[in-house]
């Protein structure tokens, strides 16, 4: 028998991983191709592009509409109309009074962790709706806040500075789509763990349906809790995400606005009437981020505030659900309802720190440019500038709560204490008694 050689082994072996490796790379580019065709704002642009920051949006907004809360649009008007309707009436409005009815009705049906899990969930549906609200009276604000945003591009003039609003816009879609996933591997985890069960998955009230009674009714009211959930998911995810989408662009804008104080009064060749000219367009610039600001911030004090009065109770439910009362299944739809829970407010506390750290940036940058050789006018004007800086971008929850990680980790400290009720006063063994009585 012949052997081929180490040397003809190494080289085909080097040749078949080269080969590999190409294939994969291949694959890799082809699925990176198609998903650049169909979800193209989720990719960086080459700074040879113009700005539009408002394609940081993009998703969102698009999904906005067919959260069925804009004007119908003439061409589709009835399919729209329909389809807001049957939406809305089911996700928005019916949801909250079914999981109110389903508890009225049916209470003493209900296992401990079954309790928990619709209740938990009962929760965020309240406040998703209610967010829903909001934004549906203030969606305006969102088309005004991407106008200003076109202001803002056309003073964009060097290729990193298009550059910086490119990767911004890419980003923000980015994050949206995982918001996505999160939110609606929540609703397919538990619709599948109850369906393996024999169960609806929060056994909510509908008329004229009876799931204990056949297959079919069960199948039925799964699938209509189902869609419901997947909607108000649909439906959270617009109302969650604005936040972010619209304030990681605001910072790729302020970060480009630093640098635009800081080369001020660099040039030796300017005159000093030039020189005031652009101290004058950065107050200008600065006046646009605050109207941005300004027209963003009723909607976003509104839904932060409901969702803050309501994330640590429903955290707190689900720390008791799958510490006490969940199976596996059970366990990891709870955890994935948890990161949702968690989605809502953290990553947008966040940016809010960092958003306070750039308006101290920005004053930092202005002292840090060439004023000393400025004329008296040019030094009194940029002092009140200044002044004007070190008062930082904040949002508020109604005027009760400043939105920050402070506030967030608050709110989210009450699910623990929760928790530490429910165990001291033997709630949950309370109820596994009270269920063993039942069996």
């Amino acid at each position: 028998m012949n052997f081929p050689c180490p040397a003809t082994q190494s080289r085909h072996g080097r040749t078949y991983k080269r080969l590999q490796s190409s294939l994969k790379h291949r694959h890799s580019t082809g699925g990176r191709m198609v998903l650049r065709k169909v979800f193209p704002a989720m990719f960086t642009l080459p700074k040879e592009a113009p700005a539009c920051s408002r394609n940081g949006t993009l998703y969102l907004l698009r999904c906005i509409f067919l959260m069925g809360v804009r004007r119908p649009p003439a061409r589709f008007f009835v399919a729209y109309c329909l389809w807001s309707f049957a939406l809305n009436l089911c996700s928005t409005f019916y949801q909250p009074i079914g999981f109110l009815t389903g508890y009225i009705s049916h209470l003493s049906e209900f296992s401990p962790g079954e309790f928990l899990t619709s209740l938990q969930v009962a929760f965020n549906a309240w406040s998703c709706s209610t967010k829903v609200l909001i934004v549906w009276a203030l969606v305006k604000h969102f088309d005004d806040a991407n106008n200003i945003l076109d202001e803002m591009d056309r003073r964009l003039t060097q290729p990193s500075e298009r550059l910086r609003v490119h990767q911004a816009v890419s980003q923000s879609n980015r994050i949206f789509f995982i918001f996505m996933t999160v939110y609606m591997v929540y609703a397919t985890n538990t619709f599948l763990t109850a369906i393996l069960m024999g169960r609806p998955p929060y056994q909510n009230y509908y008329p004229y349906l009876d799931w204990r009674s056949s297959s079919w009714q069960l199948g039925l009211q799964s699938g209509l809790e189902y869609f419901t959930m997947a909607g108000a998911c649909f439906q959270d995810v617009c109302v969650d995400c604005y936040p972010v989408n619209f304030v990681l662009v605001l910072r790729a804008h302020m970060s480009i606005f630093a640098d635009r104080l800081r080369q001020l009064g660099s040039d030796p060749e300017e005159s000093p009437e030039q020189r005031y000219e652009q101290l004058i367009q950065c107050i200008q610039d600065h006046k646009t981020i605050l109207r941005f600001v300004n027209c963003l911030r009723p909607v976003i004090s509104g839904t932060i505030f409901v969702q803050f009065l309501v994330v640590g109770l429903v955290l707190g439910f689900t720390l008791i659900n799958i510490v006490l009362f969940a199976n596996l299944g059970s366990a990891i739809a709870a955890l994935s309802f948890m990161a949702a829970v968690l989605l809502e407010t953290t990553p947008f506390c966040i940016l809010c720190n960092y958003l306070t750290d750039d308006c101290y940036n920005l004053a930092d940058a202005l002292f840090e440019s060439n004023w000393i050789d400025g004329e008296q006018r040019y030094k009194k004007t940029l002092m009140y500038f200044l002044q004007k800086l070190q008062q930082p971008i904040t949002f508020m929850a109604m005027n009760v709560f400043p939105i920050s990680v402070g506030t967030n980790i608050s709110v989210t400290k009450f699910s623990f204490s929760v928790f530490t009720l429910v165990k001291q006063m033997n709630i949950a063994e309370q109820l596994a008694k009270g269920e063993g009585e039942a069996d």
